[in-house]
């Protein structure tokens, strides 16, 4: 259930004053330290439930670990970033644990909050914050979007009903400026660069904000603008904005790659050829498991990538018919060169 951050702060407020646990825990915090006692908090980032991707796959694992672990938490939607200290420190303040914070752009709030309560231990997705209670949940998006880049800089050269061979151009599409943004455009790039040598990667981000994350209609006009540039293929790593690129791909007919999530399966009207698909759900889950099985506050960094199962390329699913073995075997290839270390993949453009 969806509640708010001012209904949540009633109910909260109302639990501490009865001696309850928050958040529809039924049990205090303490106790024995078995799971019944454990009351994630999940405090997602600007753009919320219903983003088809981040967000959405950190509630997955939120919810699993309810499902399987026996454990009951609660949620907070940020829906701007002054939201953040605030979501966080009521979670902490109102014994949730762990407190997990859904995205990089919360790394300074959460730094400030993790020091106020040493006793509760603290996540952060795609970041790392330098505190002793502070776990980082940080991810090789680079790995994963050099397979993208090799699919896309060979089916650019393919004649399809969606690509066409006479122009080699292929584009991406960022959300917020930044190193976390910057490793998925830098693997693409490489990805393409090591298939199409004479391929042109069409950048664009759409803001320097979180705000760059959702917003559909930048996300569409930024495509449109690189399929006239002659783009018949697109990355993006862009949050919900991406939706706008889907509906430009269904739009003038060329192919779309997803992220985070199959977001073929999400969006099964528009022209998603693959997805880097980036396990922030089972980042979540593992992190509630740990706590749930007595973990002590720790602060160390989990980095996941192919080898770890943290990245991964969807299926190419309706499309798996368009997609010659060839282009099948080199993904194989590289899939397989990256997790024996044979190819080193950049972490930053070049």
């Amino acid at each position: 259930m969806r509640i708010t951050t001012v209904a949540v702060s009633l109910v909260l407020a109302l639990a501490l004053v009865a001696g309850c646990g928050g958040g529809g825990s039924g049990g205090e915090q303490g106790g024995g330290g078995g799971a019944s006692d454990v009351k994630p908090g999940l405090v997602l980032d600007v753009g919320g439930l219903g983003d088809q991707g981040f967000n959405d796959s950190a509630y997955a694992g939120f919810k699993r670990a309810e499902k399987d672990l026996g454990v009951k938490g609660d949620y907070l939607e940020s829906t701007t970033p002054t939201d953040y200290t605030d979501n966080l420190t009521q979670f902490a303040e109102s014994g949730f644990n762990p407190v997990i914070a859904v995205g990089f752009a919360m790394t300074e709030d959460l730094t400030e909050v993790s020091q106020q309560f040493p006793e509760t231990q603290f996540a952060i997705v795609d970041s790392v914050v330098d505190t002793p209670n502070t776990m980082g949940l940080v991810f090789r998006e680079q790995e994963g979007s050099y397979l993208a880049g090799v699919v896309a800089g060979l089916m650019t050269q393919e004649d399809t009903e969606y690509t066409t061979s006479d122009e080699k151009v292929v584009g991406f599409l960022g959300g917020q400026t930044g190193p976390v943004i910057e490793r998925f455009q830098a693997g693409y790039e490489a990805g393409v660069e090591s298939v199409c040598p004479d391929c042109e990667v069409l950048v664009k981000y759409t803001g320097s904000t979180v705000d760059a994350y959702n917003d559909p209609a930048r996300g569409k006009e930024i495509s449109l603008q690189q399929i006239s540039q002659g783009a018949d293929i697109i990355y993006h790593a862009a949050g919900n904005t991406g939706a706008g690129l889907f509906d430009a791909a269904k739009q003038e007919k060329i192919f779309a790659i997803g992220v985070d999530l199959d977001q073929a399966k999400l969006f099964p009207e528009s022209p998603i050829l693959t997805s880097v698909v980036k396990r922030v759900d089972n980042a979540v889950y593992q992190t509630i498991k740990g706590v749930s099985e007595g973990e002590q506050p720790k602060g160390t960094i989990v980095d996941r990538g192919l080898k770890e199962g943290g990245i991964s390329l969807a299926p190419f699913g309706r499309f798996d018919d368009v997609v010659p073995q060839e282009v099948k075997d080199e993904v194989d290839k590289a899939r397989e060169g990256i997790i024996n270390g044979d190819i080193k993949v950049p972490d930053k453009p070049q």
